[in-house]
C-alpha cells in the first residue's frame, strides 16, 4: 500500500479505471465474472472517496482522480484490444500477462482479493 495519501488516491483511482474497463469487456461478453469485477471497482471508488480529502490537502488537484481513472481504463482497454485483435501470438500472450499482472496488483490490495 502506498505511503502517502497522494499515492493511495492515485492507486485507487487507477485501479478503479482498470476494473471498470475489464468489467465493460466482461459485460459485453456476458461473462458472469463482471459482477465481481464491478464490486471490486466499487471498493476502489470507496477507498478513493475516503482518501481524497487528505490527498487534496497534500496538493492533489480535485480533478486529478478523473485523469488517473482514465489512464487505468485506457491502459486496460489497450491490453484487451491487443489480446483480441493483435493476431500475433507473442503480442497476445504478453498483453494477457500484463493485464493479469495489473489486475492482480489491484485486487491484491483488497481483502479476500
Amino acid at each position: 500500500m502506498p505511503g502517502t495519501p497522494w499515492k493511495r488516491a492515485e492507486v485507487f483511482a487507477t485501479c478503479s479505471g482498470r476494473l471498470a474497463a475489464l468489467a465493460a469487456r466482461q459485460q459485453a461478453e456476458r461473462d458472469p465474472a463482471s459482477t465481481d469485477t464491478m464490486r471490486q471497482r466499487e471498493m476502489f471508488e470507496l477507498m478513493l472517496e475516503a482518501t481524497l480529502p487528505e490527498a487534496v490537502t497534500y496538493g492533489v488537484p480535485q480533478d486529478e482522480p478523473l485523469r488517473w481513472r482514465s489512464a487505468g481504463w485506457v491502459e486496460t482497454a489497450g491490453l484487451l484490444a491487443d489480446i483480441t485483435y493483435a493476431g500475433d501470438e507473442i503480442r497476445t500472450s504478453r498483453a494477457a500477462a500484463a493485464l493479469d499482472a495489473r489486475i492482480s496488483d489491484c485486487t491484491g490490495l483488497l481483502l479476500g482479493g
